[in-house]
């Protein structure tokens, strides 16, 4: 189990029917130690990183035949049919891909098909303890067909970087948006880990509260390349599931200590969440925006930490923004639940072209003062009918 007392990017994936039509194992009546599910959704112009990651991921660390702790990959993967299969080495140590389930094709960008996948996944190996990695495109809290729909002031280029980042999600012209991937999830998880961009907002940890003990997510884009999962699923596995380490691997991959080993890019962010603490903090927020309501259509938007590029400006720093508004004895209080909630945070100096100047781990939105079709939309969001923030 995660130790909560030693505490120290779709996902705008995923809406359609689903069958699960499928040829599957039948549940084996033992209880088992921790169960890490991988959820690969590629059937997108992400198809040649999620296969890179999968075979990755076969050079790391691999539970063995006849251990108690179960790691699960659901791969759909443009080009292949969708299937759950369970990764375990064998008596002489090597790798085998035990399929759970093969499904027709169908869409994994799909409330149903993820619903029915975790569902299988409790069935067929009940534990004390579930993780899940959602993999794929994300947009963070916008609804379907927003993001990319913005236009910088003035002429907006083409994305330099478009090859190397997951910045949109889609399959097949389906995405999931956060109050669905909400209801995806019919049991608590011990966490979420989002190998996916924008899923480090306040909106969206606020939202799946109640649906994992701790969240892992990168408020700005992730690169394609993702989290080196060769190295990342032990400590998944440890007694005490270690998610400051599975965060601190992936900084280092892209921002190692050895300056020598940078990558091109030396591009990241990563925080982990206590959604424990997310109420307490949406309550010093609902409190600080009702004091400062009149200060709110003042606030220069673009003085705030961005977390965006090319005009999509949906994400900016949660601290930075409350700084604009909140009284300094509101900022101390403020500064304490935001502690308790992010209890570990990583960025680099830079992410691509944006300098990371102030950092807080946590991006909001930063409603515009003529009412559009994100501030309508942003109302249906837990956070904001908790916080008022769009009123």
């Amino acid at each position: 189990m995660i130790d909560r007392i030693g505490k120290g990017m779709l996902l705008l994936l995923i809406p359609i029917l689903f069958v699960f039509s499928s040829c599957e194992k039948i549940g084996i009546g033992r209880e088992y130690d921790k169960v890490v599910l991988l959820y690969i959704a590629a059937n997108n112009n992400l198809n040649s990183f999620a296969l890179e990651n999968v075979e990755s991921l076969k050079s790391g660390y691999i539970p063995s035949v006849k251990d108690k702790n179960i790691l699960l990959v659901y791969k759909h993967i443009s080009g292949f049919k969708p299937e759950l299969v369970r990764l375990f080495k064998d008596q002489s140590g090597n790798v085998v891909e035990d399929v759970v389930a093969a499904y027709e094709d169908h869409n994994s960008a799909s409330p149903e098909t993820l619903k029915g996948v975790l569902n299988k996944m409790k069935t067929i190996f009940p534990s004390d303890e579930y993780g899940l990695i959602l993999w794929s495109h994300a947009s963070g809290w916008l609804p379907k067909g927003m993001y990319g729909s913005a236009k910088a002031p003035g002429a907006r280029f083409d994305d330099p970087f478009a090859s190397i980042v997951k910045s949109f999600g889609e399959d097949r012209g389906a995405e999931m948006e956060i109050a669905q991937l909400k209801g995806a999830i019919t049991f608590k998880l011990d966490y979420i880990i989002f190998d996916c961009c924008f899923m480090g907002g306040i909106e969206v940890a606020y939202e799946l509260r109640k649906k994992a003990d701790f969240i892992m997510a990168a408020p700005t884009e992730i690169l394609a390349t993702g989290f080196p999962y060769d190295k990342v699923i032990r400590p998944l596995f440890k007694f005490h599931t270690d998610l400051p380490e599975v965060a601190n691997i992936y900084f280092n991959e892209y921002a190692p200590e050895d300056p020598a080993n940078a990558t091109v890019y030396n591009s990241a962010t990563i925080a982990i969440y206590d959604t424990d603490e997310l109420e307490e903090l949406a309550t010093v927020c609902e409190e600080i925006f009702a004091t400062n309501r009149s200060k709110l259509p003042l606030v220069d938007r673009y003085s705030v930490q961005p977390y965006f590029r090319l005009g999509q400006d949906y994400f900016f720093d949660l601290e930075d923004f409350i700084s604009k508004i909140a009284s300094p004895s509101e900022m101390v209080r403020f500064k304490e639940c935001l502690d308790d909630a992010v209890t570990e945070k990583w960025a680099t100096k830079k992410f691509l072209d944006i300098p990371i100047d102030k950092y807080s781990g946590l991006s909001v939105y930063i409603p515009r003062v003529t009412e559009g079709n994100a501030e309508v939309f942003y109302k249906t969001l837990e956070w904001n009918q908790k916080t008022k923030l769009v009123n």
